[in-house]
């Protein structure tokens, strides 16, 4: 059974992604209220071995040679730089395997030169900038201790600096905290810092952390482009208010674990699971067997089964 590698699953923005994923659930050095993942149960700092690296490279072996993708993308039940065997997958997935590299993290540790340089060796490096100021910085992301709004934003700074690759920026908009022109003015000057290739403005489309979490409306939304626009050329501004459409690739001699892997990951609503249980010819009785494993939960009129345990 794999226990580390998935998918691949469809991606907003990477097109169909392998996922590698190598943090248990939520050990992160930031609690975001929108995290579709829950709060956060372990808020560290400091790098630690999760796993042998070897154990994950057995997997990536078997996977890079049999499936379709279009970017192998790291990523974790919490932040996947917290890692420490981290340098050594992204060194073998370089040398072994043609398609290009992601990671999806928030960027709170590229402030770490170590970090800075393992992630040098990737394709797209996707960070998170949710607020502009210290305090929407402690009300949205909740991050450790140690890691301040301005320290954050100097390591994405310092790596853009280093980085030839495509720094990619995720705006995490929820209502009452960060959707007024105010703030994403603010991030404005923080995203003229480092200069990112891609900016996504993204709602909370998944049950979040925090029960009273909402996306802003569309208008506040596109109106939110507008004056983000001022601070970043428009055309590399992208909105993103829906879930994922597309495929998603499960092992159909172990679907149960296979459907597991994607869901400790993201909620996925009923029907996409029916979809894949449908799609692979294989037996209803599955999904019963999902469901004791998961949660119901109703987020914007919409039933996602969200992952409830280790």
């Amino acid at each position: 059974m794999a226990n580390h590698v998935f998918g691949p699953v469809p991606s907003r923005r990477l097109g169909r992604s392998l996922g590698v994923n190598i943090v248990p659930l939520k050990y992160c050095n930031f609690n975001c209220i929108y995290c579709q993942l829950g709060r956060t149960r372990h808020v560290i700092n400091n790098l630690r071995m999760f796993y042998p690296p070897e154990d994950i490279i057995k997997e990536l072996e078997i996977a890079t040679r049999t499936r379709n993708y279009d970017y192998l993308t790291f990523i974790g039940d919490g932040e996947p730089t917290l890692y420490a065997g981290l340098g050594k997958l992204i060194q073998w997935a370089r040398n072994n395997q043609d398609k290009p590299l992601a990671i999806l993290t928030n960027g709170a540790k590229l402030i770490d030169e170590v970090i800075r340089a393992w992630l040098s060796e990737l394709d797209v490096v996707k960070v998170s900038t949710d607020a502009g100021n210290e305090k929407t910085f402690r009300l949205i992301n909740r991050p450790h201790r140690e890691i301040t709004f301005d320290r954050f934003v100097e390591g994405i700074e310092r790596f853009r600096e280093v980085f030839s690759g495509q720094i990619w920026t995720e705006i995490m908009l929820v209502q009452g905290v960060n959707d007024n022109e105010d703030e994403i003015e603010r991030i404005g000057d923080a995203l003229s810092r480092y200069r990112p290739d891609r900016v996504y403005m993204m709602v909370p489309t998944r049950p979040p952390a925090e029960s009273w979490v909402k996306p802003p409306t569309s208008d506040v939304l596109m109106n939110l482009a507008r004056v983000l626009s001022r601070y970043v050329n428009s055309n590399r501004i992208f909105i993103i208010d829906y879930i994922e459409r597309g495929e998603f690739h499960i092992d159909k001699a172990d679907p149960v674990n296979s459907l597991l892997s994607i869901l400790k990951i993201q909620p996925m609503t009923i029907e996409q699971v029916m979809d894949v249980i449908r799609r692979n010819n294989l037996d209803m009785e599955i999904l019963d067997k999902i469901r004791g494993l998961t949660k119901e939960v109703v987020f914007n009129g919409i039933k996602y089964l969200v992952y409830s345990g280790e």
